[in-house]
């Protein structure tokens, strides 16, 4: 038989083999990467504006029914969310959100010979958000940006800081979210641009103490622009 066709057999064998050789790793590799392709890790960075609340104090030892004005400063924060999706209606999100701001109470200017606390009462606290909720992202694009849409519902912790939060404990307040916004690739189908508008809802803090306790709901407007990474 010519050497040509030993050697073109060998090449034929040579290919079997290697086929076979592929065949038994890429259903496992294939699987890895199809589940991955479902989800992506995003952080952005975030500016903190919380709606300012007055409401009355009921339950008191320093005295008489007062009136105190909760308000927030103004802060930044960051924002990592990790997000599967099956489908464009079809999605989850888990969110931890961390800013740090300073609380203000304010009473209501009553005379100090009341007893009654005056402020304003300024702790600062670190603010820890844990939420988990529903994603859409419908397939349309606009200007470049596709839209997408998340609910849901977790806990966000004041943490009183060590040298500024006046001695207080720590406090977590049931929480509801909803967040839109849009998302580019920047570098092919790997890297993309995130934008939104989220908003938090809470019961405002007291820290557990009845002299701060006004019982009155607020929430927290967070707009975010960051990268996300695309598995």
């Amino acid at each position: 038989m010519p050497r040509q066709y030993y050697k073109a057999l060998l090449g034929w064998a040579l290919l079997a083999v290697a086929s076979a050789a592929c065949a038994q790793d890429t259903p496992s590799v294939t699987r890895t990467s199809r589940i991955l392709s479902h989800f992506d890790l995003g952080i952005s960075g975030t500016a903190l504006f919380t709606k300012t609340e007055t409401g009355t104090v009921n339950e008191s030892a320093l005295g008489a029914p007062y009136s105190v004005t909760q308000s927030v400063s103004t802060s930044a924060g960051a924002l990592v969310t990790i997000r599967g999706q099956k489908s464009a209606w079809k999605g989850f999100e888990f969110n931890y959100g961390y800013g740090r701001a300073t609380q203000s109470y304010t009473c209501c200017n009553n005379s100090t010979t009341t007893g009654v606390f005056q402020g304003p009462f300024l702790p600062q606290a670190t603010v820890n958000e844990y939420t988990i909720g529903y994603l859409a992202r419908p397939e349309r694009a606009f200007f470049g940006f596709k839209p997408y849409l998340s609910v849901g519902a977790g806990s966000t912790e004041f943490k009183p800081t060590k040298n500024g939060g006046q001695g207080l404990q720590p406090q977590a307040r049931a929480t509801y979210y909803y967040s839109v916004g849009g998302e580019s690739y920047l570098l092919g189908d790997l890297l993309g641009l995130r934008v939104g508008l989220r908003q938090l809802f809470y019961q405002a803090p007291d820290f557990g103490q009845n002299y701060l306790t006004i019982h009155k709901n607020t929430f927290t407007t967070e707009p975010q622009v960051g990268l996300y990474l695309h598995f």
